[in-house]
């Protein structure tokens, strides 16, 4: 009878395993949500925790600058004369200065051109001494002066030519004018008719320095007038070379073909212009287009009378 009792009493007594299990459940998730909220937390503070890239630091200096060093005043010109600078020793015999190196002038005012042969008006372009063309060398023409680097000489040598003494008269006057200019000048020496003749080495623009004055005479000597008057083939040599003249004598005893004018006037417009000095010798027959020559390119014109040479 005791055991049926005693077993009714432990079914009707309360289990105490429940509650304990319960308990360590809710202990459990006490301890447990807290550290989880704790991590999220550390977690979510390590970007915050990470150091942020600064800007390097730049120091700032006070710069103090160095007054300025008194500027040397220039020293003064001398005054002391050529004369009494010493002389530059030398070696040997100076060269003449190249006559290529020197400027040319621009050109002047009208001057009065008078000779012994004849008169005329022009314009001179010339430095130093004399009328023309571009600084160098000086020579004279039938009276004519003029100061060239490159001189071109351009003479009738048509059948009238024959008349009088003009042919002996323009021989004596081109050898002086050529042979007047310094060894450094160069000549170009062009005598025409329908055609064009020169001197041996002459038919360009030459030298004096090594040149034969003897076989230029010689040359001229044995030259003799025929033809018509026509100096447009002469002036395209003179012209067409590499070295244009700044210089040029013009002597025509005859009347020239207008024509021809234009075209002379058209080849010294097409590049640097030369001066050009025209000389009438013996007759007048051309003075119109001569003066007209001249006058455009601020030459001269001359008008040389018949006469003894």
């Amino acid at each position: 009878m005791q055991s049926a009792a005693g077993a009714r009493q432990e079914s009707g007594a309360p289990n105490v395993r429940a509650p304990r299990l319960l308990r360590a459940i809710l202990l459990g998730i006490a301890f447990s949500v807290p550290f989880h909220l704790l991590l999220v937390g550390v977690l979510a503070l390590i970007p915050i925790l990470r150091p942020v890239a600064t800007e390097p630091e730049f120091k700032v200096f006070d710069v103090v600058l160095a007054a300025p060093t008194p500027l040397e005043r220039p020293a003064e010109p001398s005054t002391q004369s050529a004369d009494d600078m010493p002389a530059l020793e030398s070696s040997g015999t100076a060269e003449p200065v190249s006559a290529e190196a020197m400027p040319l002038p621009t050109q002047g005012s009208p001057v009065p051109i008078e000779s012994g042969f004849g008169t005329g008006t022009g314009m001179g372009a010339g430095g130093g001494d004399g009328f023309g063309g571009g600084g160098g060398g000086g020579t004279t023409f039938f009276g004519v002066q003029g100061t060239g680097r490159r001189v071109a000489f351009i003479v009738d040598k048509s059948g009238s030519m024959s008349r009088g003494n003009r042919m002996d008269r323009a021989r004596a006057e081109v050898t002086a004018a050529v042979w007047g200019l310094p060894d450094y000048a160069k000549a170009c020496v062009l005598f025409y008719d329908t055609t064009i003749i020169s001197p041996p080495g002459f038919d360009a623009f030459t030298r004096l320095r090594g040149a034969s004055r003897d076989d230029f005479v010689a040359f001229l000597a044995g030259m003799r007038p025929s033809g018509d008057t026509s100096p447009i083939g002469a002036f395209r040599r003179a012209f067409g070379q590499g070295e244009r003249p700044d210089l040029v004598y013009f002597l025509s005893d005859g009347e020239i073909n207008p024509e021809e004018v234009d075209a002379i006037l058209a080849l010294n417009a097409s590049g640097r212009p030369a001066v050009i000095h025209c000389i009438a010798l013996g007759s007048d027959a051309g003075k119109v287009q001569l003066q007209r020559v001249a006058a455009v390119s601020g030459g001269s014109f001359t008008f040389v009378p018949e006469g003894p040479q």
